[in-house]
């Protein structure tokens, strides 16, 4: 156990605090903020912290809510590095910071991608150690130990460049339908300090000093260019539970992170929590597994999903209802005691939607992880939907990814159907279905002579690296350096009414299938809370004409995005993989 070093602690707190609150009064008296659109409201709870490249494969799960890790010393270059060949300069308070082009082009990808599904992006802040960025370390903390370390916020530079960091991305991504980041949580489970946030042999109350600083300065910089950001502060599941000293109970410290924030004008409902109700036993998916250190007394030793509200009530009652809550980090493995629960990890994170779903202080359901990670893996927790063939590089689908999927959508299967009658026995209420999912199928036909064509106004989507017109058929060249799983196909946005000419089909020949089969799956949209989707395995090399009979579909008079997609029928794609798509319309 680390002592706490008190010598001089009320000088030092008294100096932190006059120059923190001189800087927030700077920053106070900026203009108004560059963009002003209403924070978007998202039609469903469900998220996911995705893997980079994976990302329209997160989007053919429904979501609408992900996180992206923003490290410092991932997108900051070494000083060698500062030029505009290898960086993009970014003039601020006088200064000229750069910014790592390689970085942001990834970043730039990602949210791009998430984009096209109206999904709203929170960015995780993290200070990691790298010797040349020590200066943005508080001074007690800067030997290489934990994970992520505190910010700096008791010198000016340091302070000047959290402010330009935070300026340069929120003016990159305020695109309100385009890439874009609506929200900032700052640090990684802020109260575990010894490995999250790092800030030295201090005592409590300086260290929250610091920490709310930090968040002031970000909450600044992040409305003055959109003025609705949101900021988030984040706790592990310890809400009553820690060692004093680098470990901290999660309730003590949102109590006087709160008084603080208030202290520098920012009050209650202007920040937010970013909250981590893992299970108390990680390797376990059993969200109902009784403990004694999961109550519904506000004084529970430890807060998961199955006593959530013991966390909103309080968060409720002190800080109001507008003080939100996001879900940013649980996960439940499909390994336990060393032997496969992939059935009860799908029914648990089933579950977990339906708590979060019936809880109105919460906003987010953010699941950790897409791909299981092979660190992760060997500690015994297999939190992926997918398993791993090395890093968190996709292999399989485990039965988790479908019943993620159909949470909130009226198809339903075997682990949703358990997981709603016990979400109903916690919550007392039944379980919401946001979307209107209906399946159908997908049929061979030999004619594809249509009344009425809807060939035209398609666009490329997912792992192509080319989206060609050609001969007046779509070509599509498969991205052999995107992932196997990653779907491929295209879009079409338009109206298509199906009311008297019910039948809707298309010709489609894919190549490169390593399995000589694949499957295509095609996804008519009316609205966005409605959709019909249809299956079916083709044979690889030949002309395909397939077709749907929508006689049974109700809103088929209203059709508004056709999606046809490709995935592999196990195996993967060769190098020349492509599809050809033609002669898309409706008949009678």
């Amino acid at each position: 156990m680390r002592g706490l070093n008190k010598r001089g602690a009320s000088g030092r707190r008294i100096m932190l605090i006059l120059s923190v609150l001189l800087m927030v009064l700077t920053s106070l008296s900026a203009g108004a903020a560059e963009v002003s659109f209403k924070y978007p409201k998202a039609s469903t709870k469900k998220g996911l912290y995705v893997t980079p490249g994976m990302e329209e494969d997160a989007l053919e799960l429904g979501i609408r809510h992900a996180t992206i890790n923003l490290c410092v010393s991932d997108f900051m270059p070494e000083p060698s590095l500062q030029n505009s060949i290898h960086c993009y300069p970014f003039d601020f308070g006088g200064k000229t910071y750069w910014f790592a082009k390689g970085a942001i082009a990834q970043y730039d990808r990602e949210l791009s991608r998430l984009a096209q599904g109206n999904v709203l992006v929170t960015a995780i802040l993290l200070l990691s150690y790298r010797s040349d960025l020590k200066s943005l370390i508080y001074p007690a903390a800067r030997k290489k130990s934990a994970n992520y370390y505190q910010w700096n916020m008791t010198d000016e530079a340091a302070v000047n460049t959290l402010r330009a960091i935070i300026t340069f991305f929120q003016r990159r991504y305020s695109n309100k339908s385009g890439p874009r980041i609506v929200g900032w949580i700052v640090g990684n489970e802020v109260n575990n300090a010894g490995i999250w946030n790092w800030c030295g042999d201090i005592e409590l109350d300086t260290y929250v000093d610091l920490y709310a600083a930090q968040c002031a300065a970000v909450y600044q910089a992040a409305r003055s260019v959109y003025a609705n950001a949101r900021i988030y502060m984040c706790l592990d599941h310890y809400w009553n539970e820690g060692n004093g000293a680098s470990w901290y109970a999660g309730k003590a410290f949102l109590t006087r992170f709160a008084s603080r924030m208030s202290a520098r004008g920012i009050g209650n409902g202007k920040w937010h929590i970013a909250y981590h109700p893992y299970n108390v036993d990680l390797t376990s998916a059993d969200i109902m597994a009784a403990s004694p250190a999961v109550t519904n007394s506000p004084d529970t030793r430890i807060v998961t999903m199955k006593n959530l509200s013991a966390l909103t009530n309080f968060v409720k009652a002190n800080y109001s209802k507008e003080c939100r809550v996001i879900l940013s980090e649980q996960g439940y493995s499909s390994v336990t005691g060393g032997k496969k629960s992939s059935g009860a990890q799908a029914k648990n994170i089933a579950l977990a939607y339906y708590i979060a779903e019936h809880n109105s202080m919460v906003d987010a359901l953010i699941l950790h992880r897409q791909v299981d990670h092979t660190a992760e893996v060997a500690a015994g927790a297999a939190f992926g939907l997918y398993t791993s063939w090395g890093g968190e590089n996709a292999a399989k689908r485990k039965p988790a990814w479908l019943t993620y999927k159909l949470a909130d959508t009226t198809k339903t299967n075997k682990y949703t159907k358990a997981a709603a009658r016990q979400a109903s026995r916690v919550t007392g209420s039944s379980v919401k279905k946001i979307f209107t999912a209906q399946a159908g199928m997908l049929r061979q036909t030999a004619s594809l002579a249509w009344s009425r064509n809807y060939t035209g106004g398609g666009s490329g989507y997912g792992a192509l690296s080319a989206f060609l017109w050609q001969d007046g058929a779509y070509r599509l060249i498969h991205d052999q350096a995107r992932n196997a799983n990653v779907p491929w196909g295209l879009k079409r946005n338009g109206k298509v009414n199906c009311k008297k000419k019910i039948r809707l089909g298309f010709g489609i020949r894919v190549n490169g299938s390593t399995s000589g089969n694949c499957t295509v799956t095609v996804r008519l949209w009316s609205g966005a809370k409605r959709y019909y989707e249809a299956k079916k395995v083709i044979t690889c090399g030949v002309p395909n004409g397939l077709y749907m009979n929508l006689k049974k579909w109700k809103y088929r008079n209203k059709i508004t995005r056709i999606d046809i997609l490709v995935t592999p029928n196990g195996g993967g794609w060769s190098a020349n993989a492509d599809a050809v798509i033609w002669s898309i319309g409706t008949a009678s």
